[in-house]
């Protein structure tokens, strides 16, 4: 497991913490630089039979797809929890449940900041899109090697859930964390907020996009893992 030197801000507790969350979403991010030793080049610079073997070792609830999946280096596809979270995706027949080996260990460690957040269970819309590009440009999306993944809602242990699409309360071209962040979230709001932030300074993504972004990421959070990407994107 991943041992994050991020501290985790104050959090309200009791039947107001919804109204009352600590903004922690302000708390500066670190630079857009990413070294070779951050969490998210590591992984994606792993070998596949070094990624199996640790997946084997953590014992995550993945296993290697039986379906082809051009673009993919190692595939494999969520048949249990991960880190002690679901992650409930796309069925057998869909090619979008598919990811790399990779990204499952980048998701392993995700899970180490969901369970933080009180959150059990999400919802993923893709991972694997063959031939996805950037909008509008003839690079491929990390999409197309099944080193990206969509999320659109999360369960918490109580039952509850934030929705991207009707939590995040953000605007296109805003900041999504620091000091320049818009300031008055409150509930549901601050604490996707919180989560999504606490994500971006754990270093364990390259590239995360938000419904700050552009329209078509209106509902749901990209967060993704590049091979020799060398600059940390969050917006």
């Amino acid at each position: 497991m991943l041992a994050l030197p991020w501290p985790r801000l104050a959090r309200a507790q009791g039947p107001a913490a919804a109204e009352t969350e600590t903004a922690s979403y302000q708390a500066p991010l670190p630079s857009t630089f990413v070294g070779k030793d951050s969490p998210a080049s590591r992984w994606a610079s792993l070998s596949g039979a070094a990624c199996l073997a640790e997946v084997a070792r953590r014992k995550l609830g993945v296993a290697r797809s039986k379906r082809a999946a051009a673009g993919v280096s190692t595939p494999v596809r969520v048949t249990g929890p991960i880190g002690g979270v679901r992650f409930l995706t796309p069925g057998q027949k869909s090619p979008y449940g598919i990811l790399d080996c990779r990204l499952a260990l980048a998701l392993d460690d995700l899970a180490v900041i969901l369970k933080r957040h009180d959150v059990v269970e999400v919802r993923v819309d893709n991972m694997y899109r063959p031939h996805a590009h950037l909008p509008g440009k003839k690079k491929p999306s990390q999409h197309s090697y099944g080193l990206a993944i969509d999320l659109t809602r999360l369960k918490r242990a109580d039952g509850t859930e934030l929705v991207v699409e009707r939590d995040f309360q953000g605007a296109i071209g805003e900041p999504v964390c620091g000091a320049s962040a818009r300031a008055e979230l409150l509930g549901e709001a601050a604490q996707l907020r919180n989560l999504i932030c606490d994500v971006a300074r754990s270093g364990l993504f390259h590239h995360i996009l938000t419904p700050n972004h552009d329209a078509a990421h209106r509902d749901h959070f990209h967060l993704d893992i590049a091979r020799g990407a060398r600059q940390r994107l969050v917006e």
